[in-house]
């Protein structure tokens, strides 16, 4: 502790007498800061419906708060979660907020005054897509978890993907990458993961990062192995873009692989979590010690030891990586910051395709605009070659 106190005291400009109290303070920061980033917590709900009209045609809903302007459609998650409503395009701004059209109202009963989050998950079942669909569990370390398994209309023998979806989310998110990969013949198991309602609880009940939900991944690769896959493609969504990466390097299904499909994903942690420490307005060196804390297990975190975040980054995964990877990012997202997708793009050019794109937040890049990302994602998917052919 003696070293934070020297720092926090050039930091503040104070003298010795007066640290050993700041560097209370300071450690009292990077632990929130470390808890922050490893606990599962209640999406928050900013977006409030503050007018509803109802046409000969359907319903226009005023929306107000964080999200509520983004461009593209998007769904509305009201009630806690027990509403869904899938929105258009932004209609009209006014003193209300902005319009959208309720395009369709999965469950619930939309009303002024509600609460939700806006989110790009967009479907609520696979089956919406058209395809043969049905739920199995899954053996992970940890227990049973559960995952939609969905098989295209001409399946490619043998060949199966693994969808992921981000922290704080739920298979639902990562539907949206379905349908470009059955159009390419491939089968498809969306996960759930641990501490996931229908997964078993991880350790502390908190995140790892993408290391220990790597895990996870890897399972799914065994399950999807043991029903005939010989070739896997990993599809990550933000942190499970990480743990794709992690099962795709490190993981003991590591050459079942042949490729990576990533949406806005965590490839540099420490800087990460630097990145929205300085979104709080805390000093460079309070995100330095939250990410010690969580390293030597001090602030838990879900790997029983600590996290190894020293692990996670570009040059680390660029020095690992075998398979072609195809990375959608966005340059407006204010989450996951593109700069470590672009390393990585920039460290290994022969094999990793970086898709910029210029509108669109945090895993919303599909919303903005469907069909370029579905395209994309189709042919880089018909073009992996066989990981057997790896010299």
């Amino acid at each position: 502790m003696e070293q934070w106190e020297r720092r926090l005291g050039r930091a503040l400009g104070i003298g010795a007498g007066a640290v050993a109290v700041g560097a209370v303070g300071a450690a009292a920061i990077g632990v929130l800061l470390a808890r922050m980033a490893v606990t599962p917590g209640e999406p928050e709900s900013p977006v409030r419906v503050a007018r509803l009209e109802h046409e000969s045609g359907g319903t226009i809903v005023w929306l107000r708060g964080p999200d509520a302007d983004l461009p593209g459609r998007y769904s509305l998650i009201f009630d806690g979660g027990s509403g869904h409503a899938r929105l258009s395009p932004v209609l009209a701004r006014g003193r209300d907020g902005v319009a959208r059209e309720a395009l369709r109202i999965d469950r619930g009963e939309l009303r002024e005054g509600v609460l939700g989050r806006i989110t790009g998950w967009w479907y609520t079942d696979p089956d919406e897509l058209g395809y043969r669909t049905e739920r199995i569990v899954y053996p992970t370390e940890l227990g049973d978890a559960e995952a939609w398994l969905v098989r295209p209309k001409r399946a490619r023998k043998k060949r199966w993907a693994i969808h992921v979806h981000g922290r704080g989310a739920l298979p639902e998110e990562a539907i949206r990458g379905v349908a470009p990969l059955a159009r390419a013949g491939i089968t498809s198991l969306i996960i759930s993961y641990r501490n996931d309602p229908g997964a078993p609880l991880g350790e502390h009940g908190r995140y790892g990062a993408g290391i220990a939900e790597s895990r996870d991944v890897d399972a799914a690769i065994g399950e999807a192995v043991r029903r005939g896959a010989e070739r896997v493609t990993l599809v990550g969504w933000s942190m499970g873009g990480t743990a794709c990466l992690v099962a795709a390097t490190r993981g003991a299904h590591r050459g079942t692989v042949d490729g990576l499909i990533l949406d806005s994903p965590a490839v540099d942690w420490s800087a990460l979590l630097r990145y929205h420490a300085a979104g709080r307005s805390a000093p460079g060196f309070i995100a330095d010690l939250g990410i010690e804390l969580l390293g030597r297990g001090i602030v838990r975190a879900g790997e029983p030891g600590g996290l190894a975040l020293g692990g996670l980054n570009p040059a680390a995964f660029a020095a690992e990586l075998q398979v072609p990877v195809l990375i959608h990012a966005g340059e407006e997202d204010t989450f996951v910051p593109c700069a470590g997708a672009r390393q990585l793009a920039e460290a290994r050019p022969e094999l990793v395709q970086l898709r910029l794109q210029r509108r669109g937040e945090h895993v919303k890049l599909w919303n903005v605009d469907p069909e370029p990302w579905e395209r994309v994602t189709e042919q880089f998917a018909r073009a992996l070659p066989n990981p057997a052919w790896r010299g």
